[in-house]
């Protein structure tokens, strides 16, 4: 009788996974007709987005560009969009600064100094496809609010620039197709 020798356990631990991820999509799950599929997503007739520095009726000065610069970069590192300007674009994200504010969370009671602060902005913006006319995505009071720390050397532009960068990933966020 012959003797077949066995791999070690170690290269079974490693090999063992590996084949059955191998296998995986040859099975299917049984969901790819009319269920789940695998797509973008973002929609797949846009190529292209301008994105005009957002208005603002808020006191803050330079927010505005703060805000629309994250948000164009978001588009361009998160989404298969390009931006471009308005004249070769598909699609324009155009919106308006309505709020942006600090309201003191917490606060040293000896000294009356602010602990934690919190900053927060808000804007209305509207997605539209310029070749229809159709509007794509339309949000109001659309928020983000992010923690600052005076106490720690941060100042307002810190809180400034987390919010303004955390509200770009949402409004990009809302330029996801519809499921």
């Amino acid at each position: 009788m012959k003797r077949i020798a066995k791999a070690p356990i170690a290269l079974q631990v490693l090999v063992a996974p590996l084949l059955l991820a191998g296998l995986m999509p040859l099975s299917g799950c049984g969901y790819n007709q009319g269920g789940y599929t695998q797509s973008s997503l973002y929609r797949q007739d846009i190529k292209t987005v301008a994105v005009p520095i957002f208005t603002s009726k808020s006191f803050t000065r330079g927010i505005e560009f703060q805000l629309s610069k994250a948000i164009t970069e978001q588009i361009e590192s998160t989404t298969p969009y390009k931006v471009v300007p308005a004249e070769r674009a598909d699609t324009v994200l155009e919106g308006q600064i309505v709020d942006a504010s600090i309201s003191t969370v917490s606060s040293d009671n000896r000294a009356a100094i602010p602990q934690e602060q919190l900053y927060r902005v808000a804007v209305n913006f509207t997605w539209k496809d310029l070749r229809t006319g159709k509007i794509i995505v339309e949000r109001r009071n659309f928020e983000q609010t992010s923690t600052f720390y005076p106490t720690m050397g941060e100042g307002r532009f810190i809180g400034t620039q987390q919010s303004t960068e955390a509200l770009a990933r949402g409004i990009v966020q809302e330029l996801q197709a519809d499921w």
